[in-house]
């Protein structure tokens, strides 16, 4: 009888520890509050800023990308820019939100962001005070956030954080990879305002009073 104990006890601790491991693979990870981790990590952002951004100030935050491929993002990525955007808002700034495949992570020897000519061109045409942008790596249990707060003036990075993000049902569902055009509509439509901007109303006048054959060469001249 004593042997027939000695067995079973092995055999039942082999059961229940069989059966704690099962329970922990099917425990499925849950969602956290994403707008709550967004409006967080902007305060994270400012409470490290080296140098303070006046209010009112205008900043440019682009939507998150796929750290394995600056081509790509997801829904998970442009809604958490956005709630980004909305908190920089809430706190006084003055936004534009991009869809920009703008590595954020990519330096100089210096130190300085390594920018493209049309990216420097549009940051300056509109006076841009930061831009703000990040990458994020879906994992298993966790997608794992890095956001940065570039000076445009400088070309430095002001402030950064670091966060992760539980990868539940929704998260999940999120992270279906998009293609970023590098002219997506709401570029296009950006950089259309911009040129309006620039266009000068005495020039408009003096257009007005030029004979038509002066007016065929000055348009002709500018195309």
């Amino acid at each position: 009888m004593l042997k027939i104990s000695t067995l079973l006890i092995p055999a039942l601790l082999s059961a229940t520890l069989s059966g704690c491991g099962l329970f922990r693979n099917n425990y499925e990870v849950k969602d956290t509050d994403l707008v709550d981790v967004s409006y967080d990590a902007v305060d994270e952002l400012q409470n490290r800023l080296t140098r303070k951004i006046p209010k009112n100030s205008l900043i440019i935050v682009t939507t998150l990308l796929n750290v394995d491929n600056h081509n790509k993002t997801s829904a998970f990525g442009r809604i958490v820019s956005d709630q980004i955007a909305s908190a920089f808002h809430k706190e006084g700034f003055q936004i534009i939100g991009m869809e920009l495949p703008i590595d954020l992570f990519i330096m100089k020897e210096d130190g300085t962001l390594l920018l493209s000519d049309d990216t420097k061109k549009l940051l300056n045409r509109y006076r841009t005070a930061v831009l703000v942008g990040g990458v994020y790596a879906p994992g298993k249990k966790n997608a794992y956030v890095s956001l940065r707060v570039i000076e445009t003036a400088t070309k430095t990075i002001i402030s950064s954080t670091d966060l992760s993000i539980p990868m539940g049902p929704d998260a999940k569902m999120l992270m279906t990879p998009i293609d970023i055009a590098t002219s997506s509509p709401a570029t296009e439509a950006v950089a259309e305002v911009a040129k309006n901007t620039e266009e000068e109303s005495p020039t408009a006048t003096e257009e007005t009073t030029k004979p038509e054959a002066e007016k065929k060469t000055t348009s002709d001249s500018l195309e």
